[in-house]
């Protein structure tokens, strides 16, 4: 239970009656339990981050990068859909398919970049992956669209689930909607969110976040373009957005930005 829930749970206690608020404080605090019970504890914990490109070994739609300490997988289907995934995950299965996985572009390949990088040109766009695990998604005319920077994990020293961070890069005109229900509505403006299915227990209001249903999913809406991004992951994490500020005249241009943290189960994908 935290501090939100207790001011919550305070007021209904003077509108409701000190019996209805004691069961509202009560509900509240085995809301919390539950949570916390799905997810493992922290203790002393290694960081990792992929390190230098080793090698690559082609594949259908692309193929997989192989780093000093993991590996990235990336695919491109003949629908345009990239999928990118590190540490061995595939692309099947996932939450983000109510089927099978589109058919891969089989004229979409691994070619070596510029500076140790390597890219997959597609007909809807390009790919980019520099040599220490940056990853760009560009449009056919080399507008980029998105920039992952390389991951970063926190691993158990005695084992156990980790958890990583991934933060992004999306244009100064970009904004941000989705992330499942929320009580402000489909528009995300900056501000940091978490990702995990709670009952607040009464009606709900623009502050009242997390939801029922909350979901890995952002449309990012540009002029240049507009990308869909779905985590694939259904565990806890945060995700933190920064809109970007459009220059005006010679001035400078400020990406928008988005940071995710999430607790690994199934390896990080995107």
């Amino acid at each position: 239970m935290d501090g939100r829930d207790l001011v919550r749970s305070v007021k209904a206690v003077g509108s409701g009656g000190a019996a209805g608020g004691l069961r509202t404080v009560r509900a509240a605090w085995r809301r919390r339990r539950a949570d916390a019970s799905g997810l493992p504890r922290r203790g002393a914990e290694r960081a990792r981050v992929p390190g230098p490109v080793q090698g690559v070994v082609p594949g259908p739609g692309g193929g997989v990068i192989r780093f000093a300490r993991s590996e990235l997988r990336i695919t491109v289907a003949v629908n345009g859909a990239v999928f990118w995934g590190w540490d061995g995950a595939g692309p099947e299965p996932s939450y983000a398919l109510a089927g099978r996985c589109p058919e891969p572009d089989p004229r979409a390949v691994l070619e070596p970049d510029k500076d140790g990088g390597w890219q997959v040109v597609a007909e809807r766009g390009t790919v980019m992956v520099s040599r220490h695990g940056a990853v760009e998604v560009r449009t056919p005319g080399g507008v980029t669209l998105r920039r992952d920077l390389p991951p970063r994990w926190w691993e158990p020293a005695d084992g156990g689930a980790a958890h990583w961070m991934q933060r992004s890069e999306v244009a100064a005109d970009a904004r941000f909607f989705g992330l499942g229900g929320r009580a402000a509505g489909p528009r995300l403006r900056g501000g940091t969110y978490r990702l995990w299915n709670t009952d607040p227990g009464h009606a709900v209001g623009p502050g009242d976040d997390p939801l029922y249903l909350t979901m890995p999913v952002q449309l990012v809406v540009a002029d240049a373009a507009t990308h869909l991004v779905f985590h694939d992951t259904s565990w806890d994490g945060t995700v933190t957005l920064r809109e970007g500020e459009e220059g005006a005249g010679s001035g400078t241009t400020g990406r928008g930005r988005a940071s995710c943290g999430w607790t690994v189960v199934r390896c990080a994908a995107g």
